[in-house]
This record gives structure tokens, sequence and C-alpha cells, in this order.
């Protein structure tokens, strides 16, 4: 028989705070994190005058001595292992664990990470090295000196296992670990992959989260190429509008997230306080037949395969963290598809989005808001919409706005995630007292 998967500790940074309590007031609040973006992490300060000014959730303030104790190492690593250190810190500390009381070998890692750019002073040198006389880039000079004042850390810190491997470094963790890439799909893969690790025996403590890109250049111009961005508005907070008609797109925001998961064996075993329980997991893939999202079918699926997974019945849930990113035709198809699983309760079972306030951290997208979900269960409230004003009037949905709503009813929260190539994911989690009791 598998054992049970409990969640005992949770970490978050997020353009509302730096640490998961801050970040939950906030987003009862209403509030947002969303500003406008007017620099980039290589210092570029983006022009005043631009036709199109661009808004986003950025993450401030992380001291990475106050995480990482390998000095030079830190100096090395960039701002999205910087977060994840400290959404992993947290974690851990809520958990009441740390180096010294971990089972190595019993514990691992699994980590979505949005993919990682190279910053332009990364290969600025080696470009003007590689210059002809009139300017132009000679491959021959690149080839024969100019690669060389290309730093052998770029490399390094590029890999999507890097900032895996630094935190397994520095915990000394020797358990099963994986890395998942590139985009909202990566942090529900990553919890999804901790909980059958538990389940089957292989690990009794596993990290599980997620950690988006820091915003350089490279960043940026992708989402732009996906063609997703928001048009900016004034005030930039209410630039990304989740399932509201006049919604334009998403934001793009910084933001990492750590769950501590452990067998209830293991954490009943050291008198671990329990936070929530892992209950299911469920994922599908579809090819995007309009904007770069998934289609209904992958979004319904992953949905109806988390609640079987978990033998979670629709009137159970206490409410549904959707995925929601702010795009016109998506949060469209994933309302249709919510509703679809819900069946006769879609009226009444409150749905949620976190990417108003947050913006849209990528990797990091699920495992933050399943930090929320914890929220959710221990407190007994859900967060409004960010931004939410004028709801679509085709939606059948009980859609959170205004004011956080008292949970009345449920003991299990669902937390949607979604790539922008056709995947789609599901984390269910319950009240661990409610389950027990």
């Amino acid at each position: 028989m598998r054992d049970r998967v409990v969640v005992t500790g949770v970490g978050a940074v997020s353009a509302l705070g730096n640490d998961p309590r801050s970040q939950w007031k906030a987003l009862l609040r209403g509030a947002s994190g969303v500003t406008s973006l007017q620099d980039l992490a290589e210092n570029l300060t983006l022009r005043g005058d631009a036709d199109r000014p661009l808004a986003a959730g950025r993450v401030r303030g992380i001291d990475p001595r106050e995480w990482i104790t390998d000095r030079k190492a830190a100096r090395a690593m960039r701002l999205h292992t910087h977060m994840a250190f400290a959404a992993t810190g947290q974690a851990l500390a809520c958990a009441e664990l740390d180096r010294d009381t971990i089972d190595a070998d019993a514990t691992g890692i699994t980590l979505g990470v949005t993919m990682i750019d190279y910053d332009i002073a990364d290969l600025e040198l080696a470009a003007r090295r590689s210059m002809d006389g009139t300017g132009g880039f000679d491959v021959d000079r690149f080839c024969g000196t100019g690669w060389r004042s290309i730093s052998p850390m770029v490399s390094i810190v590029m890999l999507n296992n890097a900032t895996l491997c630094q935190i397994a470094m520095q915990y000394g963790l020797h358990g099963p670990n994986a890395s998942f890439s590139p985009f909202g799909e990566a942090g529900g893969q990553a919890i999804g992959a901790a909980l059958r690790m538990l389940q089957e025996g292989e690990a009794e403590v596993m990290l599980a989260g997620g950690v988006s890109p820091r915003l350089n250049l490279s960043a940026l111009q992708r989402i732009l190429y996906l063609g997703i961005v928001a048009k900016t508005t004034d005030p930039a907070a209410v630039s990304c509008r989740p399932f509201d008609r006049d919604r334009t797109g998403t934001v793009p925001g910084e933001g990492a997230a750590m769950l501590v998961l452990e067998t209830l064996t293991h954490a009943r075993a050291r008198g671990a306080r329990i936070l929530a329980e892992v209950l299911g997991h469920g994922a599908a893939l579809g090819v995007p037949d309009r904007e770069p999202y998934p289609p209904r079918r992958a979004i319904e699926r992953s949905f109806a395969a988390a609640l079987d997974d978990a033998a979670v019945a629709p009137e159970r849930l206490a409410c549904v963290y959707a995925d929601a990113p702010g795009l016109p035709s998506g949060d469209s198809i994933e309302a249709t598809a919510i509703s679809a699983v819900l069946g006769t309760h879609a009226s009444t079972v409150p749905v949620t989005s976190t990417k108003g306030a947050t913006g849209h951290p990528l990797a990091a997208a699920l495992p933050l808001q399943s930090v929320f979900a914890v929220h959710t269960l221990t407190e007994h409230y859900v967060p409004p919409i960010a931004n939410l004003r004028n709801p679509e009037p085709d939606s059948d949905l009980d859609l959170v706005r205004g004011d956080p709503r008292r949970v009345r009813n449920g003991d299990t929260v669902a937390c949607l995630a979604a790539g922008f190539q056709g995947q789609s994911e599901c984390v269910v989690f319950g009240a661990y007292e409610a389950k027990v009791a």
C-alpha cells in the first residue's frame, strides 16, 4: 500500500513579497506586485519613450548571503538561483529541517526551471573582439580568439539543472532528483514527480518546486515573441486581468516556490507539523489551436485525472486555483474546461487566479499557487482575482472577486497550470485534519 504524502514546509518569493506570509496577506487584499518595467537584469534601462511600455512582476531585495553558505559560489549564481535558495531555505525552516537533521540518502529534489538565458554582457566582449575592420562579425576571428572572452561559468549557470545541483550540494541531498522545463507546466511536473517518488518509496522527503528566469533581455524577447504580453495600462498594476472581458494578455513575473513533501510515516515519526496533504496529480498534452495555450481537452484531462488520482469528487473542492494568465482566448478555454469537469458544481466551487497579482512566473507558477493553496486549507480563505472588474458574461464559474471568500464547503484544493505548447498540469491538495477526522 502506498504511503500518503504530506506538506510540512513552504517557501516562496514573488513580486508580492519575499516570504509566504507577506504574499498571502497581499493576495487577500487584492494587491498586485506588477509595476512598469523600466530596467532589466543586465542593468539595461528601457526607453522611456518606447512605443510599447511594458509591465512585470519583479523580485527585489533577495540577499543571497542569507540563504547560501558558499559565498564564492553565490557570487557566480544569478537571481533565479538566489530566488530558488530563498524559497528552499524558507521551506526547510518551516518544516524544521536543516542539513544536520536531513537524512541525505532519503531526501531528494525535483525542480521546474524556466529556460535560462544569456546576458548581453556574457557575449559582448567576445563579439567586440570578433569584429572585422568594417565593424562586421568575423566568424574566423570568433573561432580563433573571440570565444576565449566568454567566461566558462556562463555555460555552467545556464544549465537547467545547475540550480537543483547547487541546492543539493548545500544541503547534502543524495536522493532522487529531476529537473523540468521550460514553462508553466514545469513546476507541476516537479511536484507530480516528487509525489510519485514518495509514494513508491524512493525517498522519505522531497523538495519540490519551481523557479522563473530573471528578467533579462533574452527572457523578455522570448515572451514577446510568443505574442502573449498584455498591453500595459496606467497604473501598470492592473495590466494583467485574468478572466476579465477586457484582458489583453499576461505579464512576465519573477519568482520561486518550494514545498517540503514527506511520507506521512516519516512526518509522524519526527513529530512534524503537517500543513496539508498531496492527494493527486494529473497531466495531459494537446496541440494548441489558437494562441499558445493548451486546448480545452488537455486542461479537462489533466484536471479530471488529478481528481481521479486523488479520489476526490468535484463537490469536495473548496476552490480551484486556475492557471488563467489573462490571455484573451486562453482564459475562456480554461473556464470552459473547468466548468466541464465540475459539471453541476461549476457555479458553486470558487475559482481564483493569482497572475494578476504576481505576473506569470512560468515554471514557478504552479508551485507558487500550491503555497497559496496550503494557506487556503489552513486559514480557510480563498483570495480574490486581482484586477477582475468585468467577468465575461457567458462564464458560469463562481469567480472570486473584490474580497477574499471564506471557505464554507470542501476540504480540497485543485491547482492548474499550463505550458504554451499544449501541456496542462493539475495537483490536488487536501486538508490533513479533515482527511483523518
